[in-house]
């Protein structure tokens, strides 16, 4: 898989966007996104579709679209190679995935890897399910589906906020094999409803994501600097956020743009803006360094 840290100069690459085969994209032609990755100037442009998840896994959203549906892996893997050799002389197409790590189902993730590991040019590791006394949740889908879910069962928000950063930890630092994604992605999604819902202390936040970064930067990984976060109405912020940011610089956390393009208007999506974010961050990162 590529090395996150040897890259394109940060903004020339979008590290995590999805296809026409993403049952909750906008089904627009693949080709299109990755026109529009041209058009803007991009260098490198992966694709990192969900792969379907793990036999037994019931999907917790209510349509069932959280990933390609079971069977249809090797469908998208040659469709993102055709891709790849159609636009091989315009822009370096990579052919990856966003890959499920789930909590008690590491085995499965495991699996995956195992599987298709070599078939990957890039991949990203993501958290978006927790477990329930009975089945999972989905931490993204609605601030109402985390108050009827989520908090109730673990206690209070911030005990949500807790169970997460303990899972993300767990993706970090475990033994996934050697195919394991060299990056993480969208590392603050549990702040996704963050303006309707509240969110925990800042200075709690930082504590709890300062051992993860760490143990990122000991294992070579690298972050998703994701611009989703920032058009989301409940959150209006990066993900994870440029304190966040400056804390990954200090630790030496390769930073990488993605759009999280589902549509073929959001490839690219605020990417100046965030440049600029990531800018600050690096140099408020730099100065603290010994």
């Amino acid at each position: 898989m590529l090395d996150p840290h040897d890259t394109p100069r940060f903004g020339l690459w979008d590290g995590h966007t999805h296809s026409e085969l993403c049952p909750h994209g906008s089904f627009e032609p693949t080709s299109a996104f990755v026109e529009r990755a041209i058009a803007l100037g991009f260098e490198r442009y992966s694709l990192t579709e969900h792969p379907p998840l793990p036999e037994g896994f019931v999907d917790p959203a209510p349509q069932q679209d959280c990933a390609l549906p079971r069977g249809s892996l090797e469908r998208y893997l040659e469709h993102a190679r055709a891709l790849r050799s159609r636009y091989a002389d315009r822009i370096e197409v990579c052919v990856g995935l966003e890959v499920d790590f789930i909590p008690g189902r590491e085995r499965d993730c495991r699996a995956l890897l195992d599987a298709v590991g070599r078939a990957l040019d890039d991949a990203l590791l993501s958290i978006h399910f927790l477990p329930l006394a009975s089945g999972y949740a989905c931490i993204d889908f609605s601030a109402e589906h985390t108050q009827r879910l989520l908090i109730p069962y673990y206690g209070s928000l911030q005990a949500v906020h807790a169970a997460y950063w303990r899972t993300v930890r767990s993706a970090v630092e475990m033994d996934l094999g050697p195919w394991k994604p060299k990056r993480i992605g969208h590392l603050t999604l549990t702040q996704k409803f963050r303006l309707e819902l509240g969110e925990p202390p800042l200075e709690w936040t930082l504590e709890q994501v300062e051992p993860i970064l760490r143990a990122m930067a000991e294992r070579g990984m690298a972050l998703d600097v994701n611009a989703a976060g920032l058009k989301k109405p409940g959150c209006r912020q990066l993900y994870p956020p440029e304190e966040i940011l400056v804390l990954a610089v200090r630790c030496g956390v390769p930073l990488i743009y993605g759009s999280d393009a589902h549509a073929v208007a959001g490839v690219g999506q605020l990417r100046d803006e965030v440049a600029q974010i990531v800018t600050r961050a690096r140099g408020a990162g730099a100065s603290a360094l010994p």
